[in-house]
């Protein structure tokens, strides 16, 4: 996975292995509030996409498995507290992958995007369990629109 991104710069390298942490605290905030079991089940499905993924993709997940749950819960300890800021800030800082996108391999980028729409997916679903407790504003967030689908 490093020789996928080692041509990049230091904080384009730093955001690639920072995006799924990013991604689930994103979607786990979007409703105003974290729960314990939100972050922890984010943390679960990143240790689920340390095998599911391709290998370099994977090779991603699993430099962040270990510590997942936790550097989530420093970053919300950081972050804005108005529900609105926060999402702006994240927001913005994954924008920056659309810029990075074109300067990766084509299909390890289509497989890290496709990655991470997924586990915006899956963890915005990890609360409700399954009985459609979502709320719009998470449901429209874990869609990651304002991602660009990289060029295969």
């Amino acid at each position: 996975m490093l020789n996928k991104i080692e041509h990049l710069s230091a904080s384009e390298q730093q955001l690639i292995m920072d995006a799924p942490i990013l991604v689930s605290t994103l979607v786990s905030g979007a409703d105003g509030d974290f729960s314990h079991d939100e972050i922890a089940q984010a943390a679960k499905i990143i240790h689920i996409k340390t095998y599911s993924e391709t290998r370099d993709v994977s090779g991603i997940y699993k430099s962040i498995d270990a510590y997942s749950e936790d550097t989530i819960d420093s970053l919300i300890a950081v972050l804005p507290e108005s529900t609105l800021e926060r999402t702006q800030y994240l927001t913005d800082l994954l924008k920056g992958l659309n810029d990075i996108f074109p300067k990766l391999d084509a299909d390890f980028a289509h497989e890290l995007y496709t990655s991470l729409k997924e586990l915006a997916f899956y963890v915005s679903n990890a609360g409700d369990l399954g009985v459609g407790l979502r709320s719009e504003q998470e449901k429209d967030l874990a869609k990651l629109s304002f991602l660009n689908a990289p060029v295969v």
